[in-house]
């Protein structure tokens, strides 16, 4: 009888041990969600930016079983189907996710399904498969959250890239893969392609790439005084001389430009020891591909970038405040403008007022501050610069 209640002792305290390590320390395990896409909005298999705005899809799914009783946030992941690692998942953040305690739903536009597919590291111009998932945490600490995923809904579909449109212009003989090129100002745009460049003599074509900038099956222009032509027969462009180039194409009136350029400067009422609106030379570094000065400027004025040719010898005066390159000096002809479209990005800008970079401080005083001044312009469309103190 005493070994029976020590028995039934001994089972009550290991069963009691049992229930609160389970109250400390539930066990949570992956059971699994369904997701669920919405059969009545029919998926177009070809995405084109005129349906951008249409519904591209709709899904709902279940609260995600994590064990015990538990409450889950949840996005949306997308994944290349044929990349079998799914390693490289995109997340969706727009407002077509709606979630609350009884409501889980997702709606995606065309584009914003198209932006979240052109993510993805495999994207290509053909036919895809897209697994769309919803992606479920449990907890609010990245270290020790518990994720898992919903089955993944599986979408055939052809997108557009939204990569920008590029010509690369390309020496007689070599490949239009490591050739310098210029860029249109956004993927839907065909006729406004520009670019600066560093090219020795030779003759040259421009290759045209497909949507996501292939050069397997180019098409291939040449050039006519001015003209573009993609005849098989049409001539090269030739450039005669070694230097700087600014290159422009448009596509939809087929001609292009070639102009040469000798330097970058700065210019504005921020450099000018006088009324003159006079131009601040730059130097290039050919190890970086930068456009490179220290200058002496005007706190609280302006100044933009210019690219000119300059013929003859260039003379600098011995003047204070700064050194700079007087238009009287020796010819020159204006080739291009450049004028801030954002914080340490420029953009082609010829008016007066727009675009133009402030020097810090009042301009009451009058006073000077000595500045390094970078710019690139060797990623087409993607101009930068640098404007920071000399402390020397």
């Amino acid at each position: 009888m005493k070994n029976i209640i020590y028995k039934s002792i001994f089972t009550f305290f290991i069963l009691s041990l049992i229930s609160c390590e389970d109250e400390k320390d539930p066990l949570v395990v992956a059971n699994g969600f369904e997701l669920r896409k919405d059969a009545s909005v029919v998926s177009p298999n070809v995405l084109l930016p005129i349906d951008d705005t249409n519904e591209y899809a709709k899904f709902n799914w279940d609260t995600s079983n994590n064990g015990p009783a538990s409450v889950s946030t949840y996005s949306v992941a997308i994944f290349d189907h044929d990349d079998t690692s799914l390693s490289n998942p995109v997340e969706y953040s727009g407002t077509g996710l709606t979630v609350s305690s009884t409501v889980r739903n997702l709606t995606l536009t065309v584009k914003e399904f198209n932006d979240l597919i052109n993510k993805l590291p495999t994207f290509k111009c053909s036919e895809m498969n897209i697994d769309v998932r919803i992606k479920s945490v449990l907890g609010t600490n990245p270290a020790t959250a518990y994720v898992q995923y919903s089955n993944p809904v599986t979408i055939p579909v052809t997108g557009y890239s939204t990569k920008l449109p590029i010509l690369a212009f390309v020496k007689e003989g070599n490949s239009p893969e490591n050739e310098p090129r210029i860029a249109a100002s956004s993927f839907t745009s065909s006729n406004d392609y520009e670019g600066y460049m560093y090219l020795q003599p030779g003759n040259y074509k421009f290759y045209r790439p497909d949507a996501c900038n292939s050069f397997t099956t180019p098409v291939i222009y040449g050039g006519t005084t001015g003209n573009i032509d993609a005849t098989p027969t049409a001539p090269s462009i030739v450039v005669a001389t070694a230097g700087h180039y600014l290159i422009k194409a448009d596509l939809t009136a087929n001609t292009y430009s070639v102009k040469e350029y000798t330097t970058f400067g700065i210019f504005g009422q921020a450099t000018r020891p006088s009324l003159f609106n006079n131009q601040v030379p730059m130097t290039y570094d050919d190890a970086t591909k930068i456009w490179k000065l220290t200058v002496d400027l005007r706190k609280g004025y302006k100044f933009k970038f210019k690219s000119n040719l300059w013929t003859g010898a260039l003379v600098v005066p011995a003047l204070p405040n700064p050194p700079y390159a007087p238009g009287t000096a020796l010819a020159s002809s204006l080739v291009s403008i450049l004028g801030k479209s954002a914080e340490g990005e420029l953009v082609e800008n010829s008016t007066s007022a727009s675009g133009e970079i402030t020097v810090p401080g009042a301009t009451t005083d009058d006073t000077r501050q000595k500045y390094d001044i970078e710019l690139n312009v060797s990623n087409p469309r993607k101009y930068t610069y640098k404007f920071t103190v000399n402390p020397n």
